[in-house]
């Protein structure tokens, strides 16, 4: 079992995601047409509806905009996890850009946080986002 007790399921549109945070670097779709960032990834821009969709890192710097801390063990690999919170991350690119991952910090967390995201490499070329409290700036 990986540190983070979660594992991504990759599909035909999400594997480079994975595996881009499985290689230390956080990317998501971009268009090469209008210049939009489309997140959850699929195969047509959200905002022209085009196919010219290209992987691109993004800075990793991100806000709160929600949050859930779980206290219930949904699998057994997340039992040594519980409680654990879950951020819904909106990005520092484009602000209708909202990205979950795992907050990894004691601080309270509330809405309007300064994060930094954090990749993390979970075995077999694969990874996970985890977001970090990032000084304000």
């Amino acid at each position: 079992m990986n540190g983070t007790g979660i594992l991504p399921d990759p599909d035909i549109d999400s594997a480079p995601y994975w595996e881009a945070l499985g290689d230390g670097r956080f990317e998501i779709q971009h268009c090469a047409d209008c210049g939009n960032w489309t997140w959850p990834p699929r195969p047509i821009c959200s905002g022209c509806h085009g196919e010219n969709m290209r992987w691109d890192a993004v800075s990793g710097v991100g806000e709160v905009h929600g949050w859930v801390v779980t206290h219930q063990v949904y699998a057994p690999s997340l039992a040594p996890l519980v409680p654990y919170t879950i951020v819904l991350a909106r990005i520092a690119e484009q602000d209708d850009i909202l990205i979950p991952g795992r907050f990894m910090s004691d601080m309270q967390v509330y809405q309007g946080m300064p994060l930094r995201a954090v990749p993390t490499n979970v075995g077999g070329g694969l990874g996970v986002l985890e977001w970090k409290a990032a000084p304000a700036p």
